[in-house]
């Protein structure tokens, strides 16, 4: 009786070990999105809106294929001026929203991902 149990839970185990890859790329991809989310909300806070366009530019993508997220200006419109609010110039003080809200969330990647790892092997949060 007790070798059938013990195969009983190696067989469990076998099954959540398949698992593994699906839950890690899953939660890579929520982790993700999420401190991306979180990165340009803060981003957002913290950027200076004299005329609002540069607020309006922030935005935030996921490249799932390369386990990569992106948060900051792509309009080409708005591109110089937000690395010169960023940095500042000779005649205009840096007024840095990307690099501060990159370090506010810096250690949540982690944390977030762990967690959404766990829900997706099943374990709860």
């Amino acid at each position: 009786m007790a070798r059938r149990s013990r195969l009983d839970g190696l067989g469990r185990a076998l099954r959540a070990i398949e698992r593994i890859p699906r839950a890690m790329e899953a939660a890579r991809t929520e982790a993700l999105h999420e401190w991306a989310e979180a990165v340009q909300t803060t981003a957002e806070e913290k950027v200076p809106r004299d005329e609002g366009d540069l607020w309006q530019s922030l935005d935030h993508r996921v490249l799932d294929q390369y386990g990569r997220a992106e948060v900051g200006v792509w309009d080409p419109e708005q591109l110089e001026y937000a690395l010169y609010v960023e940095t500042g110039t000779s005649s205009m003080a840096d007024q840095p929203y990307l690099v501060p809200a990159f370090a506010e969330h810096r250690r949540q990647v982690v944390r977030t991902y762990r967690a959404a790892f766990r829900r997706h092997m099943g374990g709860g949060a």
